[in-house]
């Protein structure tokens, strides 16, 4: 198997997951030897199928003030 970030070669190799409620998750997953990108089912789900955008959670665009003259010399020009 070749890694699909660098196109190295991926070895199969067993990983630990200490994060787990239960104290530890073992799983087997593809690491690559060049760049250490690792790959396992879920990962690859992912990729496959990214989640929609948070639309709600989006920046809004900021509102842009014009300014309603101009100053020249001094004095303030006004543009209809």
């Amino acid at each position: 198997m070749h890694c699909p970030r660098c196109r190295g070669l991926m070895l199969r190799d067993e990983f630990l997951d200490l994060a787990d409620e239960a104290g530890q998750c073992r799983f087997v997953a593809w690491r690559c030897l060049i760049c250490g990108e690792v790959l396992d089912p879920l990962i690859a789900k992912h990729r496959r199928s990214p989640p929609e955008p948070m639309v709600d959670r989006a920046r809004l665009p900021h509102k842009v003030h014009y300014l309603s003259g101009v100053r020249k010399g001094g004095k303030v020009v006004h543009h209809a």
